[in-house]
């Protein structure tokens, strides 16, 4: 559905003499730059040239650079008629071995996005991940002290060493991952503050090696929980394939040599940020035929899981 609506928003065909686009944008832009994403919505290929420009000198995973993507570009945020609010944000897990381009993917995000934060989670407390409650040294009265999730709102947090994190601290983030809210009872202070962003986590698997005779759940210390707050998983396993060996090879090689030159994009980083925050003032609605293919997808999951489970 998240590569449907995408692609619905990509070639949706955006007008750039329409008044409503400037107005859907809610911020000054120019004719230029508005005729630039209209261009930039022709392109037949605009899903793969988009992120393929975000990680250029990463080497294939292209279905990690596709999904970091749809992360950024999100889903729609709605509340229910009891008042119930269910996230657009969406959450991204990837797994792998040493050495696989993990860590470079949240560093990239991380420098690319206007408002994201970078943390590990081996250094990082329940406290700095929500809010702590201190002690303000001028008026003496307690007040909150904002931690990364709250930093990170309306943008990504990127956790590395996801894996790491005490067990405490994992249950502390279970609120902000599903409901979007960080509640605060402490030292007379009572407060529901808000946590709108997406986690962008890297886990290493138990043992420091995937094993592929296991399921994914048996291959990482991770809860149930907090596993089920994560929309997409990515596995990355370090192969021996004499042809991927070369290119990834002769890339680093490359970019090492010449760095300028090396690196090819379609479109700059001002460019995608601009689309992306163009494209996220729409509201798409999912069709008939994508509800069904979900429903379809979503049953096979489960009889996948519990065949696996059954074993």
């Amino acid at each position: 559905w998240y590569q449907r609506r995408v692609r619905v928003e990509m070639t949706g065909g955006i007008d750039p003499n329409s008044e409503l686009s400037e107005e859907a944008l809610g911020t000054q832009i120019s004719q230029t730059e508005l005729l630039r994403i209209f261009e930039m919505s022709k392109d037949r290929n605009l899903y793969q040239n988009l992120s393929s420009s975000m990680f250029p000198t990463i080497h294939g995973s292209d279905e990690i650079k596709k999904g970091i993507l749809l992360m950024l570009f999100g889903g729609v945020p709605k509340r229910t008629v009891e008042g119930t609010s269910l996230r657009g944000d969406v959450n991204v897990c990837i797994v792998g071995d040493p050495s696989t381009a993990k860590s470079q993917f949240l560093k990239q995000v991380s420098d690319f996005s206007p408002r994201c934060i970078y943390t590990s989670g081996k250094a990082s407390s329940a406290a700095g991940l929500t809010a702590a409650v201190v002690k303000d040294e001028e008026s003496g009265e307690f007040v909150i002290e904002a931690g990364a999730l709250l930093l990170a709102d309306n943008g990504v947090c990127c956790i590395d060493e996801f894996d790491k994190m005490d067990v405490r601290d994992q249950v502390a983030i279970h609120e902000a991952m599903e409901q979007q809210t960080i509640s605060i009872t402490k030292a007379g202070v009572k407060a529901v503050l808000n946590a709108r962003t997406s986690i962008l986590a890297a886990a290493n698997p138990i043992g420091g090696r995937y094993d592929r005779s296991k399921s994914l759940q048996q291959n990482i210390q991770l809860s149930a929980p907090i596993m089920s707050r994560f929309d997409l998983f990515f596995v990355l396993v370090d192969e021996c394939n004499e042809v991927t060996d070369y290119a990834i090879a002769r890339r680093i090689v490359d970019l090492h040599s010449r760095q300028e030159e090396s690196v090819e994009r379609e479109y700059t980083l001002e460019e995608i940020r601009r689309y992306i925050a163009f494209a996220k003032k729409f509201k798409p609605r999912i069709t008939p035929e994508s509800q069904e293919f979900m429903v379809e997808e979503y049953k096979k999951l489960r009889q996948r899981d519990a065949n696996a489970m059954s074993k």
